[in-house]
């Protein structure tokens, strides 16, 4: 029977060397917050094929207890701008190559290759039409880098050239737990292949606030979302100063002597 497995997307674990989360841990906390499985990209610069190898087992291992975890490496160009998730048991293709060369090899072996966080560092200027036929899809909302609304130049891009969207977390800590997720159709809930095979077939959705991402982002909730993070983007570093301040301040002195 096709079941709809909702799946936490672009997620790190201990296998990074800038989150401390081990694989356990991220399936009890993901499972208690409504996911069924989770994409797991952890970062190419902490990547041997020896290590690729034992982050697939342990994916292995988790999805064994009832939480499917498919593996993935987040590879990165040589100046740390453009990030492609590579989702999939594919041998590991090296650290800091240029683009064209991470999807190519990534598309061949049969992985789902990701176009993710376009707004960081300005990466979406670097995009390239000669990318479109080895990508599967783009974030159109990363909850890190995009905060509480839908980016709107992915969207566009994304329906510009059939690129299939995607949401993503970048999990790293609770911070980035949000109503984001991938939903796959799928009749294996113990198997993450059929999750490749669905994503690459285009049986899934990017849902995002309990509905399609996409028609968030073309729709007026999509706009008034835009304008509250351009508001908290204001009013963060306002709020940093007043955090700093506080911490700054001493601790109050308690009272000596006779109280009567």
């Amino acid at each position: 029977m096709t079941r709809h497995l909702r799946l936490a997307s672009h997620i790190h674990s201990s296998w990074s060397d800038d989150c401390d989360w081990p694989l356990p841990k991220l399936a009890r906390t993901l499972r208690r917050v409504g996911f069924d499985g989770a994409l797991i990209c952890d970062h190419d610069r902490t990547m041997t094929e020896d290590r690729r190898r034992r982050l697939v087992e342990e994916c292995a291992a988790v999805g064994a207890g009832g939480f499917l975890m498919v593996p993935g490496i987040e590879y990165q160009d040589p100046d740390h701008v453009v990030h492609i998730p590579v989702f999939g048991d594919v041998p590991f293709l090296g650290r800091s190559l240029p683009v064209l060369d991470i999807l190519k090899e990534g598309h061949s072996a049969g992985a789902v290759t990701v176009f993710a966080h376009p707004a960081r560092a300005h990466a979406h200027a670097r995009f390239d039409e000669r990318w479109v036929p080895h990508l599967t899809g783009i974030e159109v909302w990363n909850r890190k880098y995009d905060g509480v609304a839908p980016n709107e130049w992915a969207a566009r891009t994304a329906k510009q050239f059939g690129l299939g969207p995607f949401v993503g977390l970048d999990f790293h800590g609770p911070r980035q737990l949000f109503p984001l997720s991938v939903t796959v159709e799928s009749d294996r809930t113990d198997d993450w292949t059929a999750v490749i095979d669905a994503l690459h077939a285009g049986s899934y959705r990017a849902t995002a606030l309990g509905t399609s991402a996409m028609s968030v982002a073309d729709g007026p909730v999509g706009a008034g979302l835009r304008r509250a993070e351009r508001a908290r983007r204001a009013m963060a570093p306002r709020i940093r100063q007043l955090e700093s301040k506080i911490r700054r301040r001493p601790a109050a002195t308690a009272p000596t002597g006779d109280c009567r």
